[in-house]
């Protein structure tokens, strides 16, 4: 088909765009309430209402890009925010750095005009106790400028099954299910910020939280005993990973007398990505590699952490807490997570040196079972 024609002599080129309105099958709204759809009909009308708005209030007052950048960077001057907003991991021989999922929310936040999140689309129930029958949910994760109407999103499913030392068992309560949902829809919605941010704006984003950490962490260690405090605070947190003191001298090659700033900063991105779930102990310590980890506590470790649990009077909720962390009972507790357990036992009111000196064989099948209420 030609693409002009002339009229009174002069060539004229034809629009493209200048097409008949398709016709479509859709129902008005008056048929959709005739049908017995009105209840859809309504939710429908306010979801596209909604939607509107925010289009329309984008394009009425569209984001200044300059005065984004300066709320970003004066964000990234927070001491709490920092201390959250960057992460590394080793790839080959070279570090990676990165925003983590708190400092892409805060960029999205402040870069305006833009919305981000998740949702459900589909729940299938748990149909077994094996990985194959464990329930799943079907998730899309997304980010939305209104203004420029660029949508990134990812869709995927996320098994209902929590992994442990010993296999894994399906995840059933809805708290659980939920908790785990909105966990794995983080990264990914991390990942559709940065796709749709400018990657000169992440990158200065970055920058500033690292001057940010940099200067508040020099001015500690350059203090001797501010220094003291934070070396064993750091210590102690990795010491509950079941990572030593060696482990973390060999990371940093450097013995811990000799620890500046900028190996206090390393260790602190390596942490927010072990809470991100970026990466785990392995990755960045060979001795906690998953294939070096299936060692669980012995049975004097079992009995002791029974007593201490029994002691508290609370052992459904310590059950609950140790399920959050993909323990399904005591005898699966990792050996290098005894400490941490034990912690978090204690955290509950009652030391384990008032636990009481008797209780049932931890051997026992029934007994190493994570207490019920």
């Amino acid at each position: 088909m030609e693409n002009y024609s002339l009229e009174n002599g002069n060539m004229v080129i034809a629009n493209p765009y200048a097409v008949t309105t398709a016709q479509t099958d859709i129902m008005g709204e008056q048929q959709r309430h005739e049908s017995g759809n009105a209840l859809a009909a309504n939710s429908e009308a306010r979801a596209i209402a909604s939607v509107k708005a925010q289009v329309l209030m984008a394009k009425q007052f569209p984001r200044d890009p300059a005065y984004a950048m300066n709320r970003i960077l004066e964000e990234c001057k927070r001491p709490t925010l920092v201390e959250h907003a960057l992460y590394s991991f080793p790839r080959g021989k070279e570090m990676v750095h990165g925003p983590s999922i708190r400092l892409a929310e805060v960029i999205a936040r402040n870069f305006g005009n833009m919305t981000f999140g998740y949702e459900v689309l589909e729940r299938r129930l748990s149909q077994g106790k094996t990985i194959s029958g464990a329930g799943s949910s079907i998730i899309r994760a997304y980010a939305w400028d209104l203004e420029t109407n660029l949508l990134i999103e990812r869709q995927f499913e996320v098994k209902h099954w929590r992994s442990t030392r010993n296999g894994g068992y399906p995840i059933t309560e809805d708290r659980d299910i939920f908790e785990l949902e909105a966990n794995m829809a983080s990264r990914r919605i991390r990942a559709c910020i940065l796709q749709m941010i400018p990657g000169d704006v992440t990158d200065a984003a970055v920058a500033a939280c690292k001057m940010t950490a940099s200067s508040g962490i020099i001015e500690m260690m350059a203090n001797p005993e501010s220094r003291s405090k934070l070396v064993n605070q750091m210590l102690r947190i990795y010491g509950k990973m079941g990572v030593t003191q060696d482990d973390l001298e060999g990371f940093l090659h450097a013995n811990v007398d000799s620890w500046n700033a900028d190996h206090m900063l390393r260790l602190k991105e390596v942490k927010t990505s072990l809470d991100d779930g970026n990466t785990t102990l392995g990755d960045h310590f060979p001795r906690l590699a998953v294939e070096n980890q299936n060692a669980t506590v012995d049975k004097a470790q079992v009995k002791r952490l029974m007593e201490a649990a029994k002691a508290t009077g609370m052992q459904g909720a310590i059950s609950d807490e140790l399920k959050k962390m993909g323990i399904a009972k005591f005898a699966d507790v990792p050996a290098n997570k005894y400490d941490e357990v034990m912690v978090m036992i204690q955290g509950f009111g009652v030391p384990s040196e008032e636990a009481p000196a008797q209780i049932e064989d931890p051997a026992a099948e029934p007994a190493a079972e994570a207490p019920q209420e």
